[in-house]
């Protein structure tokens, strides 16, 4: 039995886990990829997007391959392309379709009434995946399989779940070559790649509030051991030649004594520059000494906002304000580049309190401060508040859920405003500007004259300027840097230049 994989704009690990998990189990998998070259995360524009996107080289991959199953990884900004291709794979294939992902895990009733997908698959895939595949390909019965979600005269069916893995050890290392093999300009750049699954927190506006509902008795948080994570590095070293690694675990400090048994290992056998996100509240002068020691490269770090208020009964967000200053303070004389993140369109925030976060951001810089939009996602419990906050109605809540439209929060998310948007600008540049100058900015208002469109692009433009001057800070990216988004953009227009050609 053959299972295509379809997926849009960048490397996904959860696909690379269900694929490596079926190939231990003699089934051949296959990936049909969409770069999104104007359609994605950082870069949107839906005119250019309609001309070079990758749809009808997608369709004739899939008529060469012939699979017999395909399956989509959806979170709710690719939720409307995942829709899309696969209403056009039904016309033109008779072929099943599973959704699997934290949106239809979300809303899977949704999904399964638009009559285009055959099977959704909720919360961890690997297991419920290949027991769908085996159930399939040997003629077994499949509906009372766990994590399993379809239709079954006319009504949706929703079983319940099975207990997360235990013990991720047991899992096999991605299979690499997926994505590696469609784009070899993933090869030797940064290994993608995490340490643990889950969030012990349930910030109210995180995906992780969700899972951490569905397993109330068996904690979705689990943590790889050093051994396991060591081995996948030292065998991806040998087999790709890699020369930086990304962990996209949510709170990579969180356990101190796995990161003192790891960073040492790590340092001996490793010797990469590596990227890690971080929770201001776990952050201390050892553990930054150690990070810097072992080559971490770059750690993303949350503000989200100046109210600790807000913060902790909005957002359902740890952490204060002195604990980011402090974390701040002590990554500056380091070579870490930091990068700190900052939520804009909350429900109920005011002017006053997004030019109190710009002056806090001026006061304790980091290397660069990311603005984001609020991007609203199916049920968690930040819309409860919003509605109770009468921010959201119930037709807004149901636009959410069927998430028609691609709202990245790196872009507009769902709550974009252009007054906002000057002040957030000026946080972006934040970092580059003295504080007196910011000061005088507020006190005058002339972040009124700033621009309202996203300076994203331009500020990660200066990441590759500043980099320079900021001594010592040689690996800022946490995945591709500049270059290599000019690569990447330069391979695929060739090849959709090549296919019109042959066409």
């Amino acid at each position: 039995m053959h299972i295509t994989f379809v997926h849009n704009n960048y490397e996904n690990l959860g696909i690379e886990y269900i694929s490596s998990y079926l190939k231990i189990a003699h089934y051949q998998t296959s990936l049909v990829f969409e770069p999104g070259l104007f359609g994605s995360f950082f870069a949107h524009n839906k005119k250019v997007h309609r001309l070079l996107n990758f749809k009808k080289e997608i369709i004739e991959k899939i008529t060469f391959l012939k699979p017999d199953l395909i399956g989509f990884s959806v979170i709710s900004d690719n939720y409307a392309w995942a829709c899309d291709l696969a209403s056009e794979i039904k016309k033109r294939f008779k072929v099943l379709i599973v959704f699997g992902g934290i949106h239809p895990t979300s809303v899977p009733k949704h999904i399964l009434d638009l009559g285009i997908v055959d099977f959704v698959i909720r919360g961890e895939g690997e297991e419920a995946f290949l027991e769908l595949v085996e159930a399939l390909d040997k003629g077994k019965k499949w509906m009372s399989i766990r994590n399993l979600a379809f239709k079954k005269n006319g009504h949706v069916v929703v079983n319940p779940l099975r207990p997360a893995i235990g013990n991720l050890d047991t899992l096999p290392f991605p299979d690499k070559d997926l994505f590696f093999k469609e784009y070899e300009g993933l090869v030797n750049k940064a290994y993608m790649t995490m340490a643990s699954r889950g969030c012990i927190y349930s910030c109210s506006y995180c995906v992780n509030s969700i899972l951490n509902d569905l397993y109330p008795h068996h904690s979705y948080f689990r943590k790889r051991s050093v051994d396991h994570v060591i081995d996948e590095l030292l065998w991806a070293k040998q087999r790709y030649d890699i020369k930086r690694v990304t962990f996209y675990d949510e709170d990579f400090i969180i356990n101190e004594r796995w990161l003192k048994e790891f960073l040492q290992r790590y340092k001996t056998l490793i010797k990469l520059p590596f990227f890690c996100c971080i929770h201001p509240s776990h952050l201390d002068e050892e553990t930054v000494y150690l990070l810097d020691r072992a080559g971490c490269a770059a750690v993303n770090i949350g503000i989200q906002t100046y109210s600790e208020n807000y913060r902790k009964n909005i957002l359902n967000r740890y952490g204060n304000n002195a604990e980011i200053a402090a974390s701040l303070r002590l990554l500056k004389n380091t070579k870490i580049f930091v990068y700190s993140n900052v939520m804009l369109g909350l429900p109920g925030q005011t002017e006053e309190e997004v030019l109190k976060t710009l002056e806090f951001c001026a006061t304790h810089k980091s290397d660069i401060a990311s603005i984001y939009w609020l991007r609203y996602y199916p049920k968690t419990p930040l819309i409860d508040t919003a509605r109770k906050m009468k921010v959201l109605s119930e037709k807004d809540i149901l636009t959410i859920e069927e998430s028609r439209e691609y709202n990245p929060y790196a872009i507009k998310g769902n709550t974009f405003n252009k007054r906002v948007s000057k002040i957030g600008n000026v946080i972006l540049m934040s970092s580059f500007l003295p504080l007196a100058i910011v000061r005088f900015i507020i006190k005058t208002k002339c972040y009124r004259w700033a621009p309202s469109k996203n300076l994203l692009f331009s500020a990660i433009a200066l990441i590759g300027i500043g980099k320079k001057l900021f001594r010592g800070k040689k690996n800022p990216f946490h995945y591709f840097g500049i270059i290599d988004y000019f690569k990447f953009y330069l391979f695929y227009l060739k090849k959709k230049l090549l296919f019109g050609r042959s066409h």
